[in-house]
């Protein structure tokens, strides 16, 4: 709420600025919170007229003094996705296309000689990262980046569901085309046998929390690299570590593989800022600079989307997984709007493995319960009780 003014904003003291890394966590927090999405849909579609300067959205906006970052400018196309599948407004999401579009392309004209991004104009902020200059991802001496070809692969695959949610078949193709393409070239250049892990730069120095979380989130590895690459991710300790903002990425890893007793470790961080007296979460560990940064309020999101489980599957909210990891929870509770009224969960885990308890959905929806294998369809009203 401290961030939430005429737009989102990193902090409330010092810029007062809508980046979109940060906007993006944000809005999620808020899809989760409140059917009221007026200022995510007024912050995705200020980014949108944002464009004007590169054509490519700018890293803060509005903002007196423009700044171009080319991975938020590729995040901004996640903001999109995200709005398409938490909410039913497919005018909306029509409008913000042509921009999706254009910012594609314009990432199109910049890959290099290798099929890669090379040398990105702008500030090309990833995380604040220990021993990372700038918060930018360490590179070759080409200027390549693991991290930054990998968010191009993300924004070309949440581009391609939202064109095929829209009917636009041809136009998803050809973005998974690319996306499949960037992810064969990624792997060649930055696999590293050894350490079964993609390395940040082509010499193979680097290797970060950063590039395995992108590289699983968005299919890039096949089954076999991806089960050890997770190991790997789980077991390295020579790695740079993901801080605040992108651990927001490390526990949507967590939930993919279904692990919530590592995100219940990963939310200690947050806990320990309660028993330090802040009541707002910070930009970063200490020495932290701002005492009150939006992007830290993430882990209210995991809590019902990874630990409770309840997500999109597809456009408009219209289908619904409940899938939840609770790791050494025993009692999960909630309530998460929906674009045709709300979903409550209450279940109760046994130590035994077994699930039961309540689960209530809104009409005109279809929902899959899914716990340890098992899948049981829901109907609308009150699904009592819940029990596999």
């Amino acid at each position: 709420q401290a961030c939430s003014h005429e737009t989102y904003m990193d902090c409330p003291f010092y810029e007062q600025l809508a980046y979109v890394g940060d906007t993006r966590l944000e809005i999620l927090t808020t899809y989760i919170m409140t059917p009221d999405d007026r200022l995510a849909r007024s912050s995705i579609e200020l980014f949108d007229f944002s464009r004007f300067q590169w054509e490519l959205v700018a890293e803060h906006y509005p903002s007196r003094t423009p700044q171009l970052s080319a991975t938020f400018s590729l995040i901004w196309i996640s903001l999109v996705m995200d709005y398409a599948f938490w909410r039913d407004d497919e005018v909306f999401v029509k409008e913000r296309m042509a921009g999706v579009r254009s910012t594609l392309e314009q990432f199109r004209l910049m890959l290099g000689p290798q099929g890669l991004l090379e040398q990105l104009p702008g500030w090309s902020f990833v995380d604040w990262a220990l021993g990372w200059k700038g918060g930018n991802a360490r590179t070759s001496s080409q200027g390549i980046s693991s991290i930054n070809n990998l968010f191009l692969v993300q924004a070309l695959r949440q581009a391609a569901l939202v064109e095929d949610a829209l009917g636009e078949n041809r136009l998803a193709d050809r973005n998974r085309e690319l996306a499949v393409e960037l992810s064969e070239r990624i792997v060649r250049l930055f696999w590293d046998e050894k350490r079964k892990l993609i390395a940040d730069d082509i010499d193979h120095l680097y290797f970060s929390e950063h590039a395995q979380c992108l590289a699983l989130l968005n299919g890039v590895l096949d089954n076999q690299k991806s089960m050890v690459c997770f190991e790997s991710l789980c077991a390295e300790k020579n790695l740079s570590i993901a801080s605040i903002y992108f651990s927001f990425y490390l526990l949507e890893v967590f939930r993919q593989w279904g692990r919530g007793d590592l995100i219940c470790q990963k939310l200690e961080f947050w806990n320990k800022l309660v028993a330090q007296g802040l009541k707002t979460p910070v930009e970063c560990p200490e020495p932290a600079r701002s005492d009150c940064h939006g992007w830290g309020s993430h882990p209210l999101f995991h809590m019902v989307t990874s630990l409770c489980g309840i997500r999109p599957l597809s456009f408009g909210f219209k289908t619904i997984e409940i899938a939840p990891a609770p790791g050494p929870l025993r009692h999960l509770e909630c309530r998460v709007p929906h674009p045709q009224g709300w979903i409550s969960v209450d279940l109760h885990f046994a130590t035994s493995g077994t699930c039961q308890g309540t689960i209530s959905l809104p009409e005109k929806c279809l929902a899959y319960f899914r716990w340890r294998g098992k899948e049981l369809i829901l109907v609308c009203g009150e699904n009592r009780p819940v029990n596999l």
